[in-house]
């Protein structure tokens, strides 16, 4: 009988494992919207950071790109802060608005996980990384969090080491294949 992982892990006493952090998204190097992806880019400051990205936002000369950008990095910054629901209003507006953009695509998925919409998040998470991010080990490393919660073992591992593959300093992965035993079965 296979017990899912949540289970399993609250019978012991544990903790879930943890969501990777949301992706910020690179915008222009000048003006507001910049300063709101560089404070997003450190993780501090979250409060200070929404400020300038609701400047960015109300300013009429910021290019289609930029303001779905600036969106998803005041997510990121509403994520620091545990807004799950307004950061996931953010990045729902970033994919509106860019939906080229595969970064927002992979942070909606993430505050899914978070929700345990486990199914949907795969889905979002997917076409993210089809379109390309800033950093492909945390769309692989939330991917593979989802399976793991549904009990799909294999394509949890496979997406653990395809995160590493990406980034070998990877700890939430490493630490994560760590609880995996790998056996051959028989053949015949």
């Amino acid at each position: 009988m296979k017990v899912p992982l949540a289970l399993f892990v609250a019978a012991l006493g544990l903790t879930l494992p943890t969501v990777a952090p949301a992706q910020i998204i690179v915008s222009t190097k000048s003006g507001l919207a910049h300063e709101c992806f560089v404070l997003a880019k450190a993780g501090i400051k979250a409060r200070e950071g929404v400020e300038v990205c609701n400047a960015a936002l109300r300013t009429a000369a910021v290019s289609t790109r930029d303001r779905a950008a600036t969106h998803g990095n005041r997510g990121v910054l509403l994520n620091v802060m545990d807004r799950v629901d307004r950061a996931e209003a953010d990045f729902r507006a970033a994919i509106r608005l860019d939906p080229t953009l595969g970064d927002p695509y992979v942070n909606l998925g993430s505050m899914m996980i978070r929700k345990k919409q486990f199914e949907p998040a795969i889905t979002q998470i997917d076409k993210g990384l089809e379109l390309g991010m800033s950093f492909p080990a945390i769309g692989y490393y939330n991917r593979a969090l989802a399976w793991d919660y549904l009990g799909r073992y294999s394509e949890a591992y496979a997406d653990y080491r395809k995160a590493l593959e990406h980034d070998p300093s990877f700890k939430l992965a490493s630490d994560r294949l760590k609880d995996f035993i790998v056996t051959r079965k028989p053949q015949g």
